[in-house]
């Protein structure tokens, strides 16, 4: 199926601002799930290690979660700099990061 360049265009702007929106809801929410976990009580001779895998697993899918963040920055920069190119986008709306933003002045990386 092939579509043109003004609708290819229309569904990137669309659908990369709910990508992300997607992300930070996925990080917020998992946020709750740890607060939960701390303030639920444990119960009486409960050994006090019993929720730290929990935890640990938790905190790394957090982590995976603010990669993936940092990925969909890239994502957006790029796409960003492909509609630039071939002039079919401008940025008049503000809605896109700066070139000179975070990405410029501290590289993200990947965590092993």
């Amino acid at each position: 199926m092939s579509m043109t360049i003004a609708v290819a265009t229309a569904r990137i702007s669309r659908q990369l601002p709910e990508a992300e929106v997607s992300l930070d809801s996925a990080l917020l929410a998992s946020a709750q799930l740890m607060e939960t976990i701390l303030l639920t009580p444990q119960e009486e001779g409960q050994e006090p290690y019993v929720r730290q895998a929990a935890l640990m697993r938790l905190a790394r899918a957090q982590r995976l979660l603010i990669e993936s963040q940092n990925e969909m920055l890239r994502v957006h920069e790029e796409v960003l700099g492909i509609g630039r190119e071939i002039e079919a986008v401008g940025d008049d709306d503000g809605n896109c990061p700066e070139q000179t933003g975070l990405l410029a002045m501290m590289p993200l990386r990947r965590i092993a």
